[in-house]
């Protein structure tokens, strides 16, 4: 996942949809059965904690009592071998995963998920610098490890001639967060965060965490989350900046179940063929604020969705912003669509099929995007 986002540093990302949701490897000493039980139930908690974000998760009764018993809800599992190093690799039914959470009211992270750039200045053989994604240094093999398990795109700075000219390590020990915003613009990153580490005696390793938007036209003055504390080790270390991230994000885009009988309408406009219709379905079911779709009706180039939702609208078009697939119009006066007569008259390769859902209304709200996902 870390490879992927270095591999587009320069260009213009967004954030970045995580697969593999329902896998985990352990590394194992043996493959004796106490040894395989133990890594199996390691897997299951790791892919909890990918799907929800909350490491008190492993402690609801419900969740911890499933870990527990772990293989009703394995699909397969096998060993492998990698630099010299045992795995146990198990995959997991997801929609079970799922449904498990949802029982015990938990929160579920779904697959788009921000994607951070990581300004970390630490200390390298006596001399503090800022580490980018050809170090060599132990703290990137723990970032990658940490990206993958714990689900969390992360994304470091190359480091080149135009980030030495726009960046120091005074800056980012500093908090300097205009400065750092303005040299994180070229990475497209969604937020990027701002870490100083500071080894001490005794293997104590002070940490220094600001996390920020990275597109923001305002000056930043309050960062979105904090973090100050020592702790021992730099595996702990590195941890815990993980932990301060992610805890950010679940409490903005991982939805619990409201308990609320939710709803709203979407529309899509410049639909032009039927492939789109099931592309936007499709996605609008995987978000973790949905609870169902149905297709209310079509008409000429537009095409409008009513959904069911686990959460609040609030938490819906914070999901959505994520995609970069889709865009949003900002309709003045009312609906687009309305103020176009020319739109709805218009017939195009779904030809001009209209399906009306009777309970529509003409003072719903509307909410209206452009699919660019082909």
């Amino acid at each position: 996942m870390l490879a992927g986002a270095l591999c587009a540093a320069s260009l213009n990302v967004a954030a970045v949809e995580v697969t593999e949701l329902d896998r985990s490897a352990i590394k194992i000493a043996d493959r004796s059965q106490q040894v395989k039980n133990q890594a199996l139930r390691q897997a299951m908690e790791e892919v909890v904690l990918k799907n929800t974000g909350d490491r008190m998760a492993l402690s609801e009764p419900l969740v911890a009592q499933a870990i527990a018993q772990p293989t009703a809800y394995i699909r397969q599992f096998g060993y492998l071998e990698q630099g010299g190093e045992q795995y146990l690799q198990a995959s997991f039914d997801h929609s079970k995963i799922i449904s498990l959470l949802r029982e015990a009211k938990l929160p579920v992270w779904g697959k788009q998920r921000p994607l951070t750039l990581l300004w970390l200045a630490q200390e390298n053989e006596g001399k503090r610098e800022l580490l980018n994604d050809a170090s060599m240094l132990e703290s990137r093999s723990q970032i990658a490890n940490l990206s993958q398990t714990r689900g969390v795109p992360m994304l470091l700075p190359m480091m080149d001639l135009d980030d030495a000219m726009a960046i120091s390590v005074t800056d980012v020990r500093g908090m300097f967060a205009d400065t750092v915003a303005k040299a994180s613009q070229r990475y497209g990153s969604d937020y990027f965060a701002m870490v100083s580490l500071d080894t001490l005696p005794d293997e104590l390793v002070n940490i220094q965490l600001a996390l920020y938007p990275t597109s923001s036209d305002q000056p930043l003055f309050n960062p979105l989350s904090t973090l100050s504390t020592q702790v021992k080790g730099m595996d702990v270390a590195v941890s815990e900046i993980f932990g301060a991230i992610s805890q950010y994000y679940v409490a903005r885009y991982a939805i619990a179940d409201s308990g609320e009988a939710n709803s709203t309408r979407l529309t899509f406009v410049e639909i032009t063929d039927r492939q789109q219709l099931l592309d936007i379905e499709k996605y609008l079911h995987q978000l973790s604020a949905v609870k169902s779709v149905s297709l209310t009706k079509v008409q000429g180039i537009s095409a409008e969705f009513s959904l069911e939702l686990f959460g609040s609208e609030e938490d819906l078009y914070r999901l959505i912003s994520l995609e970069p697939k889709i865009r949003s119009m900002e309709p003045a006066n009312g609906s687009a669509l309305l103020d176009n007569p020319n739109l709805l008259n218009s017939q195009s390769e779904l030809g001009g099929d209209e399906m009306v859902d009777p309970l529509s209304s003409s003072q719903t709200p509307r909410h209206e995007y452009i699919w660019q996902g082909r």
